[in-house]
């Protein structure tokens, strides 16, 4: 009977679902003449190339960091967050409504401002609760499913292309770019419209982004940096961003076809991109971490009026 009495125990306790904590429903829109931010991508894999894209990344004292998915490798479980997230960006995250043994007790809760504004990734979604381990550690603006902010000159929109209502946040991205006033606008998700790397194009997420007034579409899923511009689109760029530490995948240079793009693609090393901007200026760095100090490659967005 004993023996049974801890199968039932283990049936329940693993097919118990976990309890969503309810978005705690803020905004984050703060003034700045200039700024500094990081975006790394499919980071969330607890070892050496982790380690040390993080460190260049802090090294740059970023106002804040953007990720584009696959926070938690590889499930996304509750029990890897910690390990996989805070041991290295714990002084960015404020996750104050997470539960207890989950929060990042450090600068940005000392200060009580949040500097870490992820996107989901697949990996984030691979188990039995799916998203919640997810929503559950993060404390994010809006619904938390998709979000906008906006810090110094640059607005920043959030959104799920892994379970989200694709229909529901192209209306809301459509709404929230109408309204914008803001200098430049950048849209992040973790499936690329298009990609050099081996997953290739997202068909799902190729919307008529050119005509929102947006300057950057960024993404990962490819572990690979690749710079894409459509032909036609000129002032639009998407960015591939995936090698911010779980492996690195092999640029394919005949994936796009050059009579609509033009494309960069690297595939050489782990890294990260640093970004600068202005009310005139947006400039956008890919550095890797075996060359820190020369970027791999630069894109400058200027203000239009």
């Amino acid at each position: 009977m004993r023996i049974w009495g801890i199968i039932l125990l283990f049936i329940i306790y693993s097919c118990s679902k976990t309890e969503l904590i309810e978005p705690a429903g803020f905004e984050t829109n703060i003034v700045a003449d200039s700024i500094v931010f990081a975006v790394i991508g499919d980071y969330g894999s607890a070892g050496e190339p982790e380690k040390l894209v993080s460190d260049m990344v802090k090294s740059w004292n970023p106002d804040f960091i953007v990720t584009l998915g696959d926070n938690n490798y590889v499930e996304g479980k509750l029990k890897t967050l910690k390990e996989n997230i805070s041991q290295y960006y714990k002084d960015y995250i404020y996750n104050y409504d997470a539960p207890s043994e989950f929060r990042c007790k450090g600068k940005a809760f000392d200060e009580e401002t949040n500097r870490f504004f992820p996107t989901p990734g697949n990996h984030d979604a691979n188990n039995k609760d799916k998203l919640i381990p997810y929503f559950n550690f993060f404390t994010l603006p809006g619904n938390e499913n998709y979000y906008k902010f906006c810090w110094g000159p640059v607005c920043f929109f959030s959104l799920n292309s892994v379970t989200g209502n694709m229909e529901e946040q192209k209306i809301w991205l459509e709404q929230q770019l109408a309204e914008s006033v803001s200098p430049f606008n950048i849209v992040y998700f973790h499936h690329p419209p298009f990609s050099s790397g081996p997953h290739g194009n997202n068909v799902k997420m190729q919307w008529s982004f050119y005509n929102l007034g947006i300057n950057a579409v960024f993404s990962g899923h490819d572990h690979i940096y690749n710079r894409i511009e459509k032909k036609g689109e000129g002032g639009m760029v998407y960015i591939v961003n995936g090698l911010g530490g779980r492996t690195s995948n092999e640029c394919n240079i005949s994936a796009l076809s050059s009579e609509t793009f033009d494309s960069f693609c690297y595939d050489v090393d782990y890294g990260a991109i640093k970004a600068t901007a202005t009310e005139e200026r947006l400039v956008v760095e890919f550095f890797s971490i075996s060359s820190p100090l020369h970027s791999i490659d630069s894109i400058v967005f200027t203000r239009l009026e």
